[in-house]
């Protein structure tokens, strides 16, 4: 059954309609017509099977025969902050951290930083369609631009949340040696092409993370945010 993204659909729908968007692709895509079952989620942890009642020129009406809400799965519990990187290589980094089921993604903006730019609804779109395409009830929240300063400013009380920066320093400990307390969150901070700088490992150290190793040999950013939360889920949950 094919999935669609409708953030309309509430636990007391009967009839949605789906975005002009999301109508097209039914439409001119997937081929389906009045009558056709498809499944939708709202990103929030609902999901339904529905049927398409109405295609207008516009949009597309369905009405929700099976309703059901889905549980936050323990990735929920994984928030990746990292730094703006190359367009196409943060494009590549959101699919796969939805895929993932990541809770949240936190662009920052590093000293070493070479990308200031933000496109937060182009990437939203590619978050959208990596949550369809893995068949997922929830959307990995995507927040606004900090500076890694902010950042740390903002950050929620270190009991209720692990805190771990990607760094090669001797006392890095892997996934394998991290405990996590039962329900504790995770949090894990990646740097930019460069890596973060001196100064803004100390700020992260005296903020309560702890250095993190990932692999023995040196991964581009957008390769550690996924090696990150793929190893969180293998060894933390």
């Amino acid at each position: 059954m094919e999935f669609f993204y409708c953030v309309d659909l509430s636990d007391v729908s009967e009839v949605v309609q789906l975005s002009g968007e999301e109508s097209h692709h039914l439409r001119r895509v997937f081929r389906k017509r009045r009558g056709d079952l498809i499944a939708l989620s709202n990103g929030k942890g609902l999901l339904a099977e529905a049927v398409i009642e109405k295609d207008s020129a516009q949009k597309i009406s369905c009405r929700i025969r099976n309703l059901r809400k889905i549980l936050p799965p323990p990735e929920r519990r994984i928030h990746l902050a990292l730094s703006l990187i190359r367009p196409n290589r943060m494009d590549w980094a959101v699919e796969k951290l939805a895929e993932l089921g990541a809770g949240s993604i936190q662009p920052l903006l590093c000293r070493f930083s070479s990308i200031k730019t933000f496109k937060a609804e182009h990437l939203r779109k590619i978050a959208v369609s990596a949550m369809k395409q893995s068949e997922q009830a929830y959307l990995p929240e995507l927040l606004s631009p900090l500076s890694f300063e902010k950042f740390l400013r903002q950050l929620p009380p270190p009991e209720s949340r692990l805190r771990l920066i990607a760094h090669r320093a001797e006392e890095a400990v892997s996934f394998k040696e991290i405990a996590v307390k039962p329900g504790q969150e995770i949090l894990i901070a990646v740097g930019p092409e460069g890596g973060f700088s001196e100064e803004e490992v100390t700020q992260a150290r005296e903020s309560g993370f702890r250095p993190l190793k990932l692999a023995g040999q040196i991964l581009r950013a957008e390769t550690a945010a996924v090696v990150a939360v793929a190893q969180a889920k293998l060894h933390l949950l």
